[in-house]
């Protein structure tokens, strides 16, 4: 029988050390993921305790950025009451997303956008190592063209070009998200 080499079992054990910290050290990290706000209520944002709103926190994304799955936009709003930040930016490199920037990206409720301006998020914010707008990135990857007409009905500059030299018509095109196309047709000069 063959003995288990004990630099394995060490290894093992610093692991399983290392993920029993990081849950001990990072309670409220559910807070900041998408699959929690699939079907929050605005009861469950009061129920969040205050620690895990605060600006920068260790729990991963933004947790405004990760709500914005959701579609009830009460529940953007009770959040934002509470003081999560509306323009705070995702510490991430690449993308340094904003809640607008991720509703525009993946939400389907126009009701979302709506709200988000509403209550201060910027429109014309850029991202990423890109620069790209929220209309952008709607136009690149959501498929809901009432999210779009949305953002250009709150004020999104359907002219401007990020780093790659197109504007958001023409993103939609090479991603081939003909869905929005028609929108972006009519609104585009």
């Amino acid at each position: 029988m063959k003995s288990t080499n004990p630099k394995l079992v060490i290894l093992l054990v610093l692991v399983i050390a290392l993920v029993g910290y990081s849950k001990i050290s990072n309670p409220h990290k559910k807070y900041s993921q998408q699959a929690f706000w699939v079907s929050a209520t605005v009861d469950d944002v009061y129920a969040i305790p205050s620690e895990a709103l605060l600006p920068g926190n260790k729990n991963g994304p933004v947790l405004l950025w990760a709500a914005t799955t959701t579609t009830d936009p009460e529940v953007i709003a009770a959040l934002v009451a509470r003081g999560a930040g509306i323009n705070e930016q995702d510490a991430g490199i690449i993308f340094s997303g904003t809640p607008l920037s991720a509703a525009a990206g993946f939400n389907t409720n126009p009701l979302i956008i709506d709200e988000l301006i509403k209550l201060g998020a910027e429109i014309g914010k850029v991202v990423g190592t890109q620069d790209k707008t929220a209309l952008i990135i709607a136009a690149e990857i959501n498929p809901v063209a009432a999210i779009v007409e949305r953002l250009i009905n709150n004020g999104a500059d359907t002219a401007y070009r990020d780093l790659t030299g197109r504007n958001a018509l023409e993103q939609a095109i090479k991603f081939k998200n003909e869905s929005v196309l028609g929108v972006l047709r009519t609104h585009t000069r």
